[in-house]
C-alpha cells in the first residue's frame, strides 16, 4: 500500500496553527497510512512520526543531505506521494523527488509564506507550484494571491482551517484558575493566544493596557517565540508585571480554561504589503469559547469576521482604536454578549475537522 509523506517544519504537538492545520488534516487517516518527518523539537518519534533534521547551515542548498535521508525513507516505506505546508525549503525537496522519481506531492499555502517565497525566490517558488499535484490554500486571501499565477489553472483548492474543542469543562478547575491568579469577580481579562512575535501585535495591547489604566482588567499572553523579550521590556517600562502574565506551555486541556477566564479576546496583527494574517484559527477557538473578539482589519480576518457584527476590527497598529474598542467591550456588556453570541454560530457553521480530513483523503486518494 502507497503511504503519503507529510514534510513539514510544525507538527502537533506544538501549538502554531499550520501544526494544528495538518494535524487536523489528516485526523480520518490510519496510522499506517501515512508517515511524518519534522524537525521540530516538540515532536517525539512514534509509530509513524520520525524526528528528522530538514535543515542544515553548512549546506547549500540547507535542505540537501535531509533529501538523501529522505531518499531512503521513501523507499523504505513506500511512499507514493508527498504533502508539505512549507512550500521553502521542503516544497524543493518534494519538487525534485517529482523530477527524479516522479512522485506527485501536494503544498498547502496559508498567507506569509507564499508572499515571501515569491518575493525571496520567485522561479524556484514559481516551478514548485507549476509541477504540483495540487495547492491547498487556508482562505480567500491566500487564494487570491496564488490565482495571481494563472498557470495554476484548476489545481488550487481551499480548506479552511479548522477547530474540535470540546462543548464542556469543569468549573471547579475554572474557580481554581481565577484563585491562582488572584482574579476577584469584577476583574476582567483580556486573552492573546498566539506566537510571540511582532505581526501578532501582543505590544500593542501593552500599550492600549496602560492607555486605558484600569486597575482591575489583565492580560493573559498563551504562545512562544523569541518576541518575548521586547513583551517583557514593555510590561517593566509601563509597570505592569501584576497584570500582565506569559503562559509559554499551555496544553490543549489548559488552553480552554484561559478562553473561559477571559472576557475579550485581542490580537491585534499587524499587516503590509507582505505579511498578512491568514485565517486565524485562534479567532474561531475564541468563537467557541463564546468571547467577543477584536482583530486588525486585514487579509482572512476580513473574509471571516465583520466588523460590529461578530468582531470589532481596527486600523493595523492603532493603539487608540484598539483602547478605544477595549472600553466599549468593558462597558457596554450587552454590546460584548451579543458580539460574542455572533461569533458562536459562526463556530458553530464552521467546517469540521473529520470532515475536512475524509475530504482531504479523497483528495490524495485520487493521487496516489
Amino acid at each position: 500500500m502507497k503511504k503519503v509523506l507529510l514534510l513539514t517544519h510544525e507538527y502537533y504537538p506544538f501549538k502554531g496553527g499550520i501544526a494544528r492545520y495538518v494535524y487536523n488534516l489528516f485526523k480520518s487517516f490510519n496510522a499506517d497510512e501515512y508517515l511524518v518527518a519534522t524537525d521540530h523539537p516538540e515532536v517525539q518519534n512514534s509509530a509513524n512520526i520520525i524526528h528528522l533534521r530538514l535543515k542544515y547551515g553548512w549546506s547549500r542548498p540547507t535542505w540537501l543531505p535531509a533529501f538523501f535521508k529522505i531518499f531512503f525513507m521513501v523507499r523504505k516505506h513506500n511512499i507514493g506521494l508527498i504533502f508539505t505546508p512549507n512550500i521553502l525549503p521542503l516544497g524543493s525537496i518534494a519538487y525534485f523527488f517529482h523530477k527524479f522519481l516522479g512522485i506527485p506531492y501536494v503544498l498547502s499555502l496559508h498567507g506569509l509564506d507564499i508572499r515571501l517565497a515569491l518575493n525571496h525566490k520567485p522561479d524556484l517558488s514559481k516551478n514548485i507550484l507549476a509541477q504540483s499535484a495540487y495547492v491547498l490554500v487556508n482562505s480567500q486571501s491566500t487564494t487570491q494571491t496564488v490565482e495571481a499565477l494563472s498557470f495554476l489553472g484548476g489545481k488550487i483548492k481551499l480548506y479552511y482551517p479548522t477547530v474540535d474543542l470540546p462543548g464542556d469543562y469543569d468549573p471547579e478547575k475554572l474557580g481554581g484558575l481565577r484563585k491562582k491568579y488572584g482574579l476577584a469577580d469584577d476583574d476582567k481579562v483580556l486573552l492573546t493566544v498566539a506566537r510571540l512575535n511582532k505581526r501578532k501585535g501582543q505590544d500593542l495591547v501593552i500599550k492600549a493596557l496602560a492607555d486605558i489604566g484600569q486597575p482591575n482588567l489583565y492580560y493573559f499572553i498563551v504562545g512562544q517565540g523569541d518576541f518575548k523579550a521586547e513583551l517583557l521590556r514593555l510590561v517593566r517600562y509601563y509597570d505592569l508585571q501584576n497584570r500582565v502574565f506569559f503562559l509559554d506551555n499551555v496544553s490543549d486541556e489548559q488552553l480552554i480554561y484561559y478562553y473561559k477566564l477571559a472576557d475579550i479576546f485581542v490580537l491585534p496583527n499587524r499587516h503590509d504589503d507582505l505579511e498578512v494574517e491568514g485565517l486565524g484559527i485562534v479567532f474561531l477557538e475564541a468563537a467557541w469559547a463564546r468571547l467577543p473578539i477584536i482583530a486588525a482589519a486585514s487579509g482572512g480576518v476580513n473574509e471571516v469576521w465583520q466588523d460590529k457584527q461578530d468582531a470589532l476590527l481596527i486600523a493595523s497598529e492603532n493603539i487608540a482604536q484598539l483602547s478605544e474598542a477595549i472600553r466599549l467591550l468593558l462597558h457596554n456588556p450587552q454590546q460584548a454578549e451579543r458580539l460574542a453570541t455572533a461569533a458562536w454560530y459562526k463556530y458553530q457553521a464552521w467546517p469540521r475537522s473529520e470532515e475536512q480530513s475524509k475530504k482531504f483523503k479523497e483528495l490524495l486518494s485520487s493521487i496516489l
